[in-house]
């Protein structure tokens, strides 16, 4: 018999359904947390390590300390996979500053209320990687001068409404420009160019987030002999490109076949994106294969 769905909340392994946190967190209230999103593949977590450092990173910033350490986190995912019955799985590693009564000042910040959870892994459709997705250019202006945006925070109502617009005109993924008129992130996603064979992608300071699979990608490109550069980029560097493709811990790569009206390329994945995403895949299989 299937075990109940459970998560862990600030201590404690619950019954999702009985998950709670207090009425009064900074979370909830304002929007004072941190969160990653990672994949499991055979029960083992991809780059664990990575989003954990850059949650830490992040809370410094934010004064949100997590007590728990790293090994304790890799234990507590271990133990929802094996009680949710999964092997490839979603995680989602949250963090919040904690009951707004906590607080003291911002010199003793409290521990944060940490929540992790492991859900089945929902695949985008296999149609999007033979022939690659749509995906728009959101009105919505990314102002990089904001230093939220360079972290991975709860307030994510932007990215939800850039995201809602995307599918409403039925396409994938919003890619944002930001106040300088160049181009940002995807709602949801790292954006990257390919062009006359050299890989391109806009530098951290143009209003994104520093991804995971980003850094990824771009060791990757080393190792295969793709050259890369990270450069600004104008609307008709991403209209001109050869190819373009997003990237996240949960697609992984995926190529882009049009922008707004205009196909890029020839229409489906470029030969760098697939090498790309081959090398990703062989990563990933080496990163998580079962110890000897």
């Amino acid at each position: 018999m299937s075990q109940p769905e459970q998560m862990y909340v600030a201590g404690r392994f619950v019954s999702t359904r009985e998950a709670t946190v207090s009425a009064t967190d900074a979370g909830l209230l304002l929007g004072a947390g941190l969160f990653e999103t990672l994949r499991t593949y055979g029960g083992r977590p991809f780059r664990l390590s990575r989003h954990l450092a850059r949650l830490r990173q992040s809370g410094q910033t934010f004064r949100i300390f997590v007590g728990e350490s790293d090994d304790r986190i890799a234990e507590i995912i271990a133990r929802l996979l094996s009680a949710n019955e999964l092997a490839d799985a979603r995680v989602r590693i949250t963090a919040t500053r904690g009951p707004l009564e906590a607080e003291v000042d911002d010199n003793e910040a409290p521990r944060a209320t940490l929540l992790v959870a492991a859900g089945p892994m929902t695949p985008y459709p296999a149609e999007y990687y033979a022939h690659g997705a749509t995906v728009v250019i959101s009105d919505i202006r990314i102002n990089e001068t904001d230093p939220t945006v360079y972290h991975k925070t709860t307030g994510y109502a932007r990215n939800l409404l850039a995201l809602r617009d995307a599918h409403n005109a039925r396409a994938t993924e919003a890619l944002f420009f930001n106040t300088r008129n160049r181009l940002a992130e995807g709602a949801v996603s790292n954006v990257f160019l390919v062009k006359d064979g050299r890989l391109l992608t806009p530098p951290v300071e143009e209003g994104l987030l520093a991804g995971i699979t980003r850094a990824t990608v771009l060791e990757l490109a080393a190792d295969v002999s793709v050259p890369a550069e990270q450069r600004p980029l104008a609307v008709n560097d991403l209209l001109g490109a050869d190819e373009v493709f997003l990237a996240n811990s949960i697609m992984e790569l995926m190529p882009v076949r049009q922008v707004e009206r205009r196909e890029i390329g020839d229409g489906g994945p470029g030969a760098v994106t697939r090498r790309l995403a081959e090398a990703y895949r062989a990563c990933v299989a080496r990163e998580t294969a079962p110890s000897a």
